[in-house]
């Protein structure tokens, strides 16, 4: 599995990267302009992430903006569904309208931090990325 991890902050970059780190590579994003980047690079060398990790408050992009910049990205490249990237939120916004507008904005997933392990791997494996 190749995973993107999108957060301004390295702790909880590298708390993802702890979990993810034994189902393959992991890449990270301290921005959203940065992610759209790694993520817009990925499909152009037909090696998409098959997992996006991304926080909502980040400074240059929020993680909305982010997540419809992506789903753009792979619009325009016409992946089969098998292939699209799977993006989970992974934010410390609990409330109930952050949730609506993130699936809104057709999220796969949402996390609240910190984030535990089994919760995450309970997703993944809804997902049948584990």
């Amino acid at each position: 599995m190749k995973t993107l991890i999108v957060d301004d902050d390295i702790f909880n970059c590298k708390l993802l990267q702890s979990i993810l780190k034994d189902y393959g590579e992991c890449s990270i994003a301290m921005s959203g302009v940065s992610a759209i980047q790694l993520f817009e690079e990925a499909l152009r060398n037909d090696d998409p992430f098959d997992l996006v990790c991304l926080d909502i408050m980040m400074p240059e992009k929020d993680g909305y903006e982010t997540l419809r910049e992506m789903h753009a990205l792979e619009q325009n490249q016409s992946p089969p569904p098998s292939k699209r990237s799977r993006i989970i939120m992974v934010t410390a916004l609990e409330e109930q309208e952050n949730k609506t507008k993130a699936f809104y904005e057709n999220c796969d997933g949402y996390l609240v931090k910190p984030v535990e392990r089994k919760l995450l791997e309970e997703m993944l494996s809804k997902m049948k990325l584990v």
